[in-house]
């Protein structure tokens, strides 16, 4: 189980990995999209806007789900739903960045948004 506890303060975010305790890849394939949807809105041209607290990505070929610990007390409910997800699947979960490494400025990174350029892409 995770231990927010444990992770060093200066930690301000957790990675969950896309593979099991017992190091098999979990399944299905989109998990990581599915629990990145849990928390996204819909953009005004229609795209999916990931929520700045949980954002589905690759890490080293590994689909992932980066989770900002500031969750748990700007959403204790999903916060929880995101745990007994992690338990009831026996997720790898690792720490993320330091508030260094993420360019916070205080208690809530920021995050950039990578957002495509609608000029570049002709929309």
């Amino acid at each position: 189980m995770l231990h927010i506890e444990d992770l060093s303060p200066d930690v301000v975010e957790f990675v969950i990995q896309g593979i099991s305790k017992d190091g098999k890849a979990f399944r299905p394939s989109n998990w990581w999209e599915r629990l990145g949807d849990m928390l996204s809105t819909t953009g005004k041209d229609g795209r999916i806007v990931y929520s700045s607290y949980v954002r589905p990505t690759v890490i080293q070929d590994i689909p992932s789900v980066v989770v900002r610990i500031s969750l748990k007390k700007a959403d204790p409910h999903a916060f929880e739903i995101i745990k007994q997800f992690i338990t009831a699947n026996h997720l790898t979960v690792r720490a993320g960045r330091s508030r260094a490494e993420a360019g916070a400025t205080g208690l809530f990174p920021t995050i950039s948004m990578e957002r495509r350029s609608p000029k570049n892409n002709g929309w």
